[in-house]
């Protein structure tokens, strides 16, 4: 769907192009990149731009092999395969969620602690551990209703 848009819109910018409505070389690049930008698919498009002159064609491979992945998650990782099974790497990876949710409440004003900056690894290392206390408490009140 994105793909066939942004064929639509680079067509219409190849249309104003070959009447003369366009010519500089830099605005047509300018009309071309907020078009690309739009959907992010320029990995899909070969573009040709020129003084008075654009082309574009689709990149059929690079569709097709990205249709073929399409819903697909890749998950690539260092573990040994004799160690972990495929399953467990992708519920490890699904885990990282909380992760991420822990991290963005800690960083908000849900815990109530004003936002403290070190440079030095010997100093952010117990500022993450007293952050991740604080959370661990929190998550503790919440779950027994304190």
């Amino acid at each position: 769907m994105m793909l066939e848009a942004t064929k639509v819109m680079l067509s219409g910018i190849k249309e104003r192009v070959s009447r003369g409505r366009l010519k500089d070389e830099r605005k047509i690049a300018l009309a071309v990149g907020k078009v690309i930008n739009k959907f992010k698919v320029q990995k899909h498009f070969s573009l040709s731009i020129g003084r008075g002159y654009f082309g574009f064609a689709v990149n059929e491979d690079k569709v097709a092999q990205e249709a073929a992945l399409d819903g697909i998650y890749v998950v690539e990782t260092t573990v040994d395969p004799q160690r972990t099974s495929p399953k467990e790497m992708v519920e490890g990876y699904k885990s990282l969620r909380y992760v991420k949710r822990a991290f963005r409440t800690m960083k908000s004003m849900a815990l109530e602690l004003r936002p403290i900056y070190h440079r030095l690894a010997d100093r952010v290392r117990p500022h993450v551990f007293l952050f991740m206390l604080a959370y661990i408490l929190r998550h503790l009140a919440h779950a027994t209703g304190s």
